[in-house]
């Protein structure tokens, strides 16, 4: 991984705040690699495999919420980490991670970061404000959205469409400490 790798990850809001010595414990676990576009990172109901992060292009959390209907939960672009949902509760996927053109992601397997949680259970706490921070965003995005008229909707909605900018997904994160 590149420094401008690791200045791209410091960008984002959550990975900036945690301390050093924790993100270097995750990146030494790290792997990344290179996809096409319409690569399937993980699908609904797959086991959780661990933590991602989108270093360069564009990832798209897609759910299902009916027969034949297909929503796009999250754009996430560089800089941005996702996955944290399942690494904290071992449950399955709620949704398919997938490549929206050629992308390089960031991976941390799931054993890897439980046997590092393990020895540095900090990183419970880490995890858990990744996870607050995109449930903050869900809510003020439910918020804002339902509150507006369906045009001010379709505007905002093809305004989100463009590539966000790094860390966009996870930009309510807080420097909290663990008590």
């Amino acid at each position: 991984m590149s420094s401008i790798d690791h200045a791209q990850l410091e960008s984002d809001s959550w990975f900036g705040a945690v301390p050093a010595e924790r993100r270097a414990l995750l990146l030494a676990q790290a792997s990344v690699r290179s996809v096409a576009a319409g690569t399937r990172l993980y699908g609904v109901d797959d086991p959780p495999d661990g933590l991602w992060a989108v270093l360069d292009g564009q990832v798209r959390l897609i759910g299902y919420p009916a027969v034949g209907a297909e929503l796009v939960v999250l754009m996430m672009g560089p800089g941005t980490w996702f996955g944290e949902l399942s690494t904290l509760d071992a449950g399955p996927r709620p949704h398919d991670a997938v490549a929206f053109g050629p992308a390089r992601v960031l991976h941390i397997g799931i054993d890897a970061f439980r046997r590092l949680a393990g020895a540095t259970p900090e990183l419970w706490w880490d995890i858990a404000l990744l996870a607050c921070a995109h449930q903050r965003a869900s809510l003020a995005f439910m918020m804002n959205t339902l509150a507006q008229p369906i045009p001010v909707r379709l505007a905002r909605t093809l305004g989100a469409s463009r590539a966000p900018r790094a860390g966009a997904a996870s930009n309510f994160a807080r420097r909290i400490s663990p008590r």
